[in-house]
């Protein structure tokens, strides 16, 4: 028989209630868990809900970007005369419009102040042979024989920059067959069989180029070579087939380009066209301009322009955490603009240069 006393009954109710607390506690404890966690997942709901939300707006003002393009294009470029548009576009045009919540910045080039890929097209003789120079087959020096000049000009162009005349030739070759419709492979060109063997594998694109960037793949191609060419090509309207420069908006970070238009090694002499280029820019005879003036015009360059063809448009949306960048190219014809080109995203960007900023670093 146990008989309880005072002391053992105190005892007992006091280990009771300090098993309730520590439950109370526990529980206590679980439920704030809880109830944190909830609040961090309600926090990173409400916050991906606000990106995406942010993301889906700024995919609208990209596509807001374009229409605004056109209609200022239209109602403030078109309208002036072409000495205007030269003066205009010497320096590209930069503006950025205030948005609710992030701002749209705007950059409009010259669109043919580089060399076009798109112009680079392998040329068959009658028997069906590829033929890239005069010592293959007579070159058809009409109008209509443009895009058969093109691969002379980017040459003389890599030569300019210092790139071995073998290795540019080759080169040259490879990115010809990399855009071209077929699998017939062009003097020392590369089609799908030469890049297959590689590890990993994979085939030419059979089509023009999207970004400049594409030519990483091309067979003969690396890093050095791509930083070097960069500046002076581009890729967007796949029907440019001839590889013209306006003139007028031309500065002296392009003379390469200029050069590998009149002939290899003429660097020099298209500093001196530049530098007798009037304030207004030259009209419509470059060769009788030239002479006017005392300047031996016989190896004037023949595929260029005196007024933009083609402008390029690159807009940069930053709204909320989002960002969004598309790249855009016109033509211009017949008092029109017709867009060529769309790339969304920052590849395929082109060089930017502020005449202000060569003349200042010239000086330093």
């Amino acid at each position: 028989m146990i008989i309880w006393g005072k002391s053992n009954r105190a005892s007992v109710e006091t280990d009771d209630k300090g098993a309730v607390l520590l439950t109370t506690l526990l529980v206590m404890s679980l439920m704030s868990a809880l109830a944190v966690a909830m609040m961090d997942d309600i926090r990173i709901a409400i916050k991906r809900a606000g990106n995406i939300q942010a993301h889906a707006q700024a995919d609208w003002y990209v596509k807001a970007a374009e229409d605004f393009a056109v209609s200022y294009l239209t109602d403030n470029f078109l309208s002036l005369k072409p000495s205007e548009q030269n003066t205009a576009l010497k320096n590209p045009i930069q503006s950025a419009l205030p948005l609710e919540g992030g701002v749209m910045t705007l950059t409009i080039m010259d669109g043919s102040q580089c060399f076009p890929l798109s112009s680079l097209q392998s040329v068959r003789s009658d028997n069906g042979n590829d033929f890239e120079n005069e010592e293959d087959e007579e070159f058809d020096d009409s109008d209509d024989a443009g895009p058969s000049r093109a691969d002379e000009y980017l040459k003389n162009l890599f030569i300019a920059l210092n790139i071995p005349d073998l290795e540019a030739g080759n080169l040259i070759a490879a990115i010809i067959d990399w855009q071209d419709s077929d699998q017939q492979m062009v003097t020392n060109g590369a089609e799908d069989y030469s890049y297959l063997a590689l590890n990993p594998p994979y085939r030419t694109s059979n089509a023009p180029f999207l970004t400049v960037s594409e030519l990483r793949a091309v067979r003969g191609m690396n890093e050095e070579i791509m930083q070097i060419i960069a500046p002076f090509i581009c890729a967007g309207d796949k029907d440019r087939t001839t590889p013209e420069v306006n003139i007028n908006t031309l500065g002296p970070q392009h003379l390469p380009l200029l050069g590998a238009l009149i002939g290899e090694d003429e660097e020099n002499f298209a500093a001196e066209i530049l530098q007798a280029r009037p304030g207004g820019g030259f009209e419509e005879d470059l060769a009788a301009e030239l002479t006017a003036i005392g300047i031996d015009a016989v190896k004037a360059p023949r595929d260029i322009i005196y007024a933009p063809s083609h402008l390029w448009l690159e807009a940069d949306i930053d709204f909320g955490l989002a960002r969004r960048t598309v790249l855009l190219e016109f033509r211009i014809d017949s008092g029109e603009v017709t867009r060529t080109y769309r790339h969304y995203g920052t590849e395929g960007r082109r060089p930017i240069y502020i005449a202000a900023q060569e003349e200042e670093e010239q000086a330093r």
